[in-house]
This record gives structure tokens, C-alpha cells and sequence, in this order.
């Protein structure tokens, strides 16, 4: 190289070098301060502590950034989650996802300022369901945008669509945020790689339009409320690798043919509507690793070509409709799917367990629930997999047992096993648990004991065990019952106490211990109960107290106290402050409620109904109302007057004061009780005049205040008469006077709606509300309440006038009671609006005129009482009116035809007007009645409903419907 050349490349690479230097040794650029000052008014717009932090993970990551100055300026490029720009120093990436941020976005929002921002990371907070700002178009350079699980609600900004060079889009899990159009949102938005939006709401057809993204390799849309037909053309997308749409069960479409060329890798259909047949074709999926169709309407056969798919370590094809299962198993030494860990197969009709088991080595989690399998668990099923497997499921089939139990014991690393629903039988191998176990849910069986059941106790990390609905009787060996052990669950059987029960004291976890419905006698020991004990459950046995009982208040943790239904004496047993709810329903104890009990502030259920209990309830008792939800004191004897200091912000959904000696007048600060739905104070000594104020609770569906001495109008005409939420009114028994109140009737809206819907009950997920019914000898009892039950009964008062037309607007209405009154005038027709009336008794008053022929159209109708009144004419005939015996009809001379021995067209005897009846004056009929079976429904109170509602409707429905329906 000549010299020349040699000097000028010798001094081109000192200068390279000297560059080089220059740049490395030059400081990194700091953050512009007015993206600083961006970031800091950002952070002080928010509540920001661990009190606030979304997830355990969660963490103030704004607790490191400081307005402190380096060199004379605030360097937010060193704060934790910014990012910068190398070169320019501008903030490009922010990340606070679970940083305990707890306030609302606003548009003016500092965080717009941030121009150069291209990855915005918000998930895991709590925006307190704002909804994100418009100005967030503001931010055109964004790439990556994650709104997840932040509480933000409302609709999404149309300007979201203006950030056309995003890839990744993530607002899922936000269940109060909406999305008007799919459409428009991702019209703009041609680069995206990411559209996650699962659980938003969209609730609209899945656009064509997707299909266009030819980058997309990520879409989730579970539970959006999806519907129509899912474009085939989206399976068909070059990138796509995961496509999520469960749970979004108004979504049809079926799968396509597939190309070796398709890279999916997840494949979740669940719980839509998808149907016809799985493509042969769906073995090209070389990179399948999640198959998840359970819950769909596929059909037909499940192709050989499944065994192709090499790479699948989640296979879920449960509740299909799938006519041939061979491919399952009679399958070959040849067919397996050698990277399996999750298999569910439940709700197949499988008959026998799947052949290609055998060949399974990685299966950790084994589903077979809810199937036809029968005989016992052949060994060979745990052969292959007895390394890894880690949860058997096995549940609601008709397995008798094992082959080998002895072979179980060679899972090393089995934690769960539910055999619940099946028919095991006898002694259970407890050798079948291996020593990792911490699950075991043997319920609804036929199980006696356990087979060595000592050997338990080398099972160092059991948790759980259930063995509810069994056969076990007599002790119970405590020696099953592992160190570790949290919940014990043994409700529903025979026994009848512990085995060396002192060893309980050793269970320093036990959490729940439920011994409902056994045959616990004498005293419990107490002794048996573990410090850290939640929940104790004895109801439903034989016990007459504790041993050492005052160790009851040596349980700090305890929340859930459940003894009803026992033979428990002497004074109530006071719990500790931990308690929630106390329940000692249906014993023998006495003495007075004790004060103390108003000093358990955590309390939120209180029942003491049907016991002995005396004296007055303390006033205190209304300062618990603040956090009590219901309140039963049903069946004692407890006297003097309700308190009348109902906390302001009373929290009670239930009062029920009713057969008691309570006296004086019902108190006006109950008002204070908004959430009020139950109130009965019925069966007392109540001396008031109707609460006018009661239709102040906006939510009262149930009022009973039956058999006091209330007095006088049931309404002021001066005050409206709403109760529009009323679903069931008892007044029966007392001394109410006046015109029926028509007004009232007009406004009682929840009466004149009855639902096609499913039953349910006014449970409320606190207690099931009852309803107890005495009528002379006979107490009823209405254990849980139908929601759709709609009832009113103003029996046994001094109300006159005639019958208000309006009634026939209450179209829901199943049972109606006017009897024992001093009504006079006709029927009115409207009555046979009431089609889905089951109970109607107008008896013993002085109605006049014909029955109206349109009753016979009342096809549901099963009770029909008028008799004693001034009746005349024929008597309709047709439908139920068939059925009615003569007693329902007697007393009025001038009627006439079946079931009345006397013809229609017969002379009518004069009657004597000294035997008119003349109104129930005094509240009792002249009539007496020996309450039977077959004679429910005569007199007071709504006994009938009770019949109707529980055993015709719940328990003979088909023989309700074939017997009475139209005809």
C-alpha cells in the first residue's frame, strides 16, 4: 500500500476513534421538563397506597419518582416504568400497570401532554369506573395501548381509532366498559397484532372486516355478548395464532377446512354455539397446543386425524353431541398425543375410560366428569401418567372403585380427587390418597369408614375432605384427619361422635367443621373445636349442650355459629366478637336475650326463632341494626314494646318479631330501615292503627301483621298507598274496618306481573325467609318463600263495601283471601283477570247476585270458597269448577246446579232473614272446622297458599298442570 494511503486511512481511524469516544462519553439526554411536570401532575391526580393496590403483585411504582433536581433538572427518565428516547430524551413508554393508582382520568389529563408516547400501560388499577378520555387521540404515536382490568366504564372513544400505528390493543376485563361498533373502532387501525377485549361489552355480529388485519396474530373476545355467524374467512388469517371466543353462547359458525400452512397454536371455542362436524382436516394443525370446543353443538364422529396433533398439551372437547367416540377409545398403542397435561372429556356419554390413557405420560389434570362410567378404575389407567398426574376428576359417574388402590399410592404428586356422585361403597382404601394430597371429595356416596384409616395421618399437606351424604356411622376415627387439615365437611350421615376426639386440639388450621345432620347426642365436647376454627355447623342433631361450654367464648376466630334444630337448654351461649352469623333456631333455651350480643359489631345474621327465650328486647338492639341483615325472633315469649331507636342507617333486610308477646304499637323509626324486604310482627299483641309509614321502604316485598290488634282505615286518603315492590300482604286477624282500599290495589305493581321465568326465592344469600302459618291447631310452615308467590289476605277483619274492580289488574296474584269480612255487593268479573289465581275465598260475607261465569276460566284455580253469602243463580261449570265439593258453595240458598244437590229452575225457598249472615262482627266464624288435610283453605290466614306453593307447585308441578290445566 503506498505511504500516502497508509497515513490517510491511519488518520481516518484516529478520527473514527475520537468519534467514538465523543459519543460514548457524552451524557445520556435528560427528560424534558415539561413531560416531567406532565408525569409528576399525573401521579398527584391519584390515591396512591397499598390499601389501593389491585392484585398481590401489585406495588406503588410512583413511590421512586422525585421532583428532586440532578444538574439543575428533574430527570423522569431514571423513574421507574417511564422509558425515554436514547437520543432525544422524550418520554416513549409508560408502564404503571398495578401501581395502586385509585382515582379517575379526566380529559384535561396531564398524561395527553405526553405526544411521544408509545406504549401506554395502565392495566390493574382502579380508575372507579371512568371512562377513558377522548383526548386519548391525543397520543397518535401510540403502539401499544393496555387499559386491562382498570375499572374504567362507559363507552369507548370513537378517537381510539385514530391511532392508527397501533399493534397492540388491550381493554379487557373492563365488564361496565362498551363498545358501540367493532367496526369503526378497528377501521383505521390496519397494523394491529393484539386485539384483546375479552369480558368488554360489544354485543354485536363479529365483523368481516377482521379479516382484512393480515398482521393479527392474537384475538380475544370472550364473553362479549357475540352473536350471528363467526367469519369462517378470520380461522384463514396468515399470522393468526391465538383465537379466544368462549363463553359467548348466541355465536354460531363451524371450522374450517384447514391448510398445513396454519400457525394457530390456541383454538377456544368454548361454550358458544359452533356446530356440525370437526374437518379431518383439523389434524394440518402442526402447531396446536389448545383445543378448547367443550360446550358447543359439534356432531358426528372425532376424526383419527386428532392424533396428529403432536404439539397439544390442552385437550377440552367435554358436552358436545359427538355420536362416535371409537377414535377415543379403541384407540392403539400408535395413537397419543405425547405433550397432554390437560384433558377434559366430561359430559360425553363415554361409557368405559378412553384406551389412549395407557399411552399418556405428561397428564396432569384428568377430567371425566359427568359421565356414563361404570364398574370400578382399572389400573392401567394411571400407568402411563402416575409421574406427573396431579388432579383426578371423576365426579357424577357410577364408579364402585379401584382395581389396585395400592397402585395410587405411586402418584407422588396427586393433590386433588373428587369421586363425588358416584356409588363407591363400604370401607375406602385410604391407601388410594397419595402423601402429596390436599384435596379429597368423596360426597354422595355410599361409604361406611375408611379401610387403615390411620394411616392418614401420613398425609402432611391434606386440606380439605368432604364426605357429605355418606353412610359413616357411629365414631368418626379423628385420627383421618391430617395436621394440615383447614375444612372437614361430614354432614349428612350417621354418626354420632369422635374417636379419641381430644386429638382434635392438634388440627391448629381447621377452618370449617360441618356435622350437620347427624346423630350427635348428649353434650358436644368442646375440647373438639380448634382454635382457629371459622365455622362450627351442628345443626340438625341430638345435642342437649357443651362440655365446658363457657369454652365457647375461647374460639377468637369464630364467624359461623350454626345450631339450630338441636336439644340445647339453659341460657344462649355468647360468641366471640369475631362472629357474622348465629343461628340456634328450634331449641329449648331460656332466659332473656342478654344485652351483650349488641357489642358484636360483625354481626350480620341473628336468629333466635323457637326457643323459650323471655323478658324484653334492649334497646340496643337498634344500634346493631347498622350492621345486622336479619334479625328472627320467631316463637319465643318476648313481651313489652319494640324498641323504637332504629339506627339511621339501618342495614336489616329481615325483621321477624312474630309470635312473641310483643305489645304497644309498632315503631315509627323502623322507616330508618330502607333495605327492609321481610317484615313480620305477626301473632303479637300489637294495639295500632295501619302503618302508613311502612310504604316509606322502598323495597318491602313481604308484610305480615296478622293476628295483632290493628285498628281502624288501612289508609289515609290524604297519603298515597304505594307498596309498588309488595309481593305478599297478611293482615287477617285483626279489627281493620272501612272500604276495601281500591286506591292501594292500583299501586301494588310487583302483583300484577308474574314472570315466565324460572322460580326462585326471596333468599338474598342470607337466610331462607319462611313464613309460618297457625290457624287453630295446625301451624304451617313455608320454609322458602318462591319469588313469584304473590299473596294477600285481609281475612277475619270488619272491612265493608264492595269488592273494587281493580283487583282484576293484580294479574299475579295466586292467592287471594277476603273471607270472614262484612263485604256486600257482587262479584266482580275482573276476577277472572287473575289467571294465574290458584286460591280464591270470599266466604262468609254478603255478597250478593250471580258468580261470574268467566271464573271458570281460572284453569289454575284449586280452591274457590264463597260459602255463607247472599249468592243466587247458577253455579259455573266447566274447568275446575267441577272439582269444587259442595261445602264450598253453602249457606247461599239461592244458588243453584252441581255440585248442589238443588236444579237450576227450582221454586227458591224464602229464606229467614234471622239466618242471613250478617258479616263476621266479631272476627271468628259461626262455623267450626276440624283442620285436615282435606279441608285446608277454609277459614283464615292463607294456609292454602302454603299447600299450593309448596307441594303443588315445587313438588307435584306435573300433576298440578295435567289435572287442572285447560282443557
Amino acid at each position: 500500500m503506498p505511504t500516502c494511503l497508509r497515513f490517510l486511512f491511519s488518520d481516518l481511524l484516529v478520527l473514527f476513534l475520537l468519534l467514538l469516544t465523543a459519543s460514548l462519553s457524552s451524557p445520556q439526554p435528560l427528560c424534558h421538563q415539561d413531560e416531567s411536570l406532565a408525569l409528576m401532575q399525573f401521579k398527584d391526580s391519584f390515591i396512591i397506597d397499598n390499601d389501593t393496590c389491585m392484585t398481590w403483585s401489585s406495588y406503588p411504582k410512583t413511590a421512586s419518582w422525585s421532583v428532586e433536581a440532578k444538574g439543575g433538572r428533574s430527570d423522569c427518565c431514571s423513574w421507574e416504568g417511564v422509558e425515554c428516547n436514547h437520543h432525544t430524551g422524550h418520554v416513549i413508554g409508560l408502564d404503571l400497570s398495578a401501581s395502586c393508582l385509585n382515582g379517575s382520568i379526566n380529559s384535561n389529563s396531564s398524561l395527553f401532554r405526553l405526544s411521544h408516547l408509545r406504549s401506554l400501560n395502565l392495566a390493574y388499577n382502579n380508575f372507579n369506573y371512568s371512562k377513558i378520555p377522548s383526548t386519548v387521540g391525543n397520543l397518535s404515536r401510540l403502539t401499544y395501548l393496555n387499559f386491562s382490568e382498570s375499572y374504567v366504564s362507559g363507552k369507548v372513544p370513537f378517537e381510539v381509532s385514530y391511532l392508527s400505528k397501533l399493534s397492540s390493543l388491550d381493554f379487557s376485563s373492563n365488564y361496565d366498559l362498551v363498545i358501540g361498533s367493532l367496526t369503526r373502532l378497528v377501521q383505521n387501525l390496519t397494523r394491529l397484532e393484539e386485539i384483546l377485549l375479552s369480558y368488554v361489552n360489544i354485543s354485536s355480529r363479529v365483523p368481516k372486516s377482521l379479516a382484512n388485519l393480515s398482521s393479527l396474530r392474537t384475538l380475544e373476545l370472550e364473553g362479549c355478548g357475540l352473536y350471528g355467524e363467526f367469519p369462517i374467512q378470520i380461522f384463514q388469517l396468515p399470522e393468526l395464532q391465538n383465537l379466544d371466543i368462549r363463553s359467548n353462547e348466541n355465536l354460531t359458525g363451524q371450522l374450517p377446512e384447514f391448510h398445513s400452512s396454519t400457525v394457530l397454536q390456541t383454538l377456544q371455542l368454548s361454550q358458544t354455539s359452533f356446530s356440525a362436524k370437526l374437518p379431518t382436516s383439523i389434524g394440518n394443525l402442526n402447531s396446536l397446543e389448545g383445543l378448547c370446543i367443550d360446550y358447543c353443538n359439534f356432531s358426528g364422529s372425532i376424526p383419527n386425524s386428532i392424533w396428529n396433533l403432536t404439539q397439544l398439551t390442552n385437550l377440552h372437547l367435554s358436552g358436545n353431541s359427538f355420536d362416535d367416540l371409537s377414535c377415543l377409545t379403541k384407540a392403539n398403542s400408535n395413537d397419543t398425543l405425547p405433550h397432554l397435561q390437560y384433558l377434559h372429556l366430561s359430559s360425553l356419554n363415554l361409557t368405559k375410560f378412553p384406551n389412549f390413557l395407557r399411552n399418556q405420560n405428561k397428564l396432569e389434570t384428568l377430567i371425566l366428569s359427568q359421565n356414563n362410567i361404570h364398574g370400578i378404575i382399572p389400573k392401567w389407567v394411571f400407568n402411563a401418567s402416575k409421574e406427573s398426574l396431579q388432579g383426578l376428576f371423576l365426579y357424577n359417574n357410577f364408579l364402585t372403585g379401584f382395581e389396585n388402590s395400592q397402585d395410587v399410592l405411586h402418584l407422588p404428586n396427586l393433590q386433588e380427587v373428587d369421586l363425588t356422585n358416584n356409588r363407591l361403597q363400604g370401607t375406602f382404601s385410604i391407601s388410594l390418597v397419595a402423601p402429596s394430597i390436599r384435596s379429597l371429595y368423596l360426597s354422595n356416596n355410599f361409604l361406611t369408614g375408611f379401610e387403615n384409616s390411620r394411616d392418614v395421618l401420613h398425609l402432611p399437606n391434606l386440606q380439605e375432605v368432604d364426605l357429605t351424604n355418606n353412610r359413616l356411622q357411629g365414631t368418626f376415627s379423628i385420627s383421618l384427619v391430617a395436621p394440615s387439615i383447614r375444612s372437614l365437611y361430614l354432614s349428612n350421615n350417621f354418626l354420632t361422635g369422635f374417636e379419641n376426639s381430644r386429638n382434635v386440639l392438634h388440627l391448629p388450621n381447621l377452618h370449617d367443621l360441618d356435622l350437620t345432620n347427624n346423630r350427635l347426642q348428649e353434650t358436644f365436647l368442646i375440647s373438639l373445636v380448634a382454635p382457629s376454627i371459622r365455622g362450627l355447623y351442628l345443626s340438625n342433631n341430638f345435642l342437649t349442650g357443651f362440655e365446658n361450654s363457657r369454652d365457647v367464648l375461647r374460639l377468637p376466630n369464630l364467624q359461623h355459629l350454626d345450631l339450630e334444630n338441636n336439644r340445647l337448654r339453659g341460657f344462649l351461649p355468647i360468641p366471640p366478637p369475631s362472629i357474622r352469623s348465629y343461628r340456634v333456631r328450634n331449641n329449648s333455651f331460656t332466659g332473656e336475650v342478654s344485652p351483650l350480643f349488641c357489642n358484636l359489631s360483625s354481626l350480620y345474621v341473628l336468629d333466635f326463632s323457637y326457643n323459650n327465650l323471655s323478658g324484653q328486647l334492649h334497646p340496643c338492639f337498634c344500634k346493631l341494626s347498622q350492621t345486622l341483615k336479619v334479625l328472627a325472633l320467631r316463637g319465643n315469649n318476648i313481651g313489652g314494646t319494640i324498641p323504637d331507636e332504629w339506627a339511621k342507617r339501618c342495614s336489616l333486610s329481615m325483621i321477624d318479631l312474630s309470635q312473641n308477646q310483643f305489645q304497644g304499637q309498632l315503631p315509627r323509626s323502623l322507616d330508618n330501615c330502607k333495605e327492609l324486604r321481610y317484615l313480620d310482627v305477626g301473632n303479637n299483641k300489637i294495639h295500632d292503627t295501619f302503618p302508613l309509614w311502612l310504604e316509606t321502604l322502598p323495597v318491602l316485598q313481604i308484610l305480615i301483621l296478622r293476628s295483632n290488634g290493628f285498628y281502624g282505615a288501612i289508609r289515609n286518603i290524604q297519603i298515597n298507598c304505594t307498596f309498588s315492590n309488595l309481593h305478599i300482604i297478611d293482615l287477617s286477624h285483626n279489627n281493620f274496618s272501612g272500604d276495601l282500599p281500591a286506591e292501594c290495589f292500583q299501586q301494588w305493581n310487583a302483583m300484577k306481573l308474574f314472570g315466565a321465568k324460572e322460580l326462585q326465592y326471596l333468599d338474598y344469600s342470607i337466610i331462607s325467609y319462611s313464613i309460618t302459618l297457625t290457624t287453630r291447631s295446625i301451624e304451617l310452615k313455608y320454609e322458602r318463600i318462591q319469588d313469584e308467590l304473590k299473596v294477600i289476605d285481609l281475612s277475619c277483619n270488619r272491612f265493608e263495601g264492595g269488592i273494587p274492580e281493580v283487583v282484576g289488574n293484580l294479574k299475579g296474584l295466586h292467592i287471594l283471601n277476603f273471607s270472614n269480612n262484612a263485604l256486600f255487593g257482587h262479584i266482580p268479573s275482573s276476577l277472572a283477570n287473575l289467571t294465574n289465581l290458584e286460591s280464591l275465598d270470599l266466604s262468609q260475607n254478603n255478597l250478593i247476585g250471580e258468580i261470574p261465569l268467566q271464573l271458570a276460566q281460572l284453569t289454575f284455580l284449586a280452591f274457590f270458597k264463597v260459602f255463607n253469602n247472599r249468592l243466587t243463580g247458577p253455579i259455573p261449570h266447566g274447568n275446575q269448577f267441577d272439582t269444587f265439593p259442595n261445602s264450598s258453595f253453602n249457606g247461599n240458598l239461592g244458588l243453584c246446579g252441581k255440585p248442589l244437590s238443588k236444579a237450576c229452575g227450582d221454586s227458591l225457598p224464602t229464606p229467614d232473614p234471622t239466618l242471613m249472615f250478617e258479616g263476621n262482627q266479631d272476627g271468628v266464624s259461626p262455623f267450626e272446622f276440624g283442620w285436615k288435610v282435606v279441608a285446608i283453605g277454609y277459614g283464615c290466614g292463607f294456609v292454602v297458599g302454603i299447600v299450593i306453593g309448596q307441594w303443588v307447585i315445587a313438588r307435584k308441578q306435573d300433576w298440578f298442570v295435567n289435572t287442572f290445566r285447560k282443557k
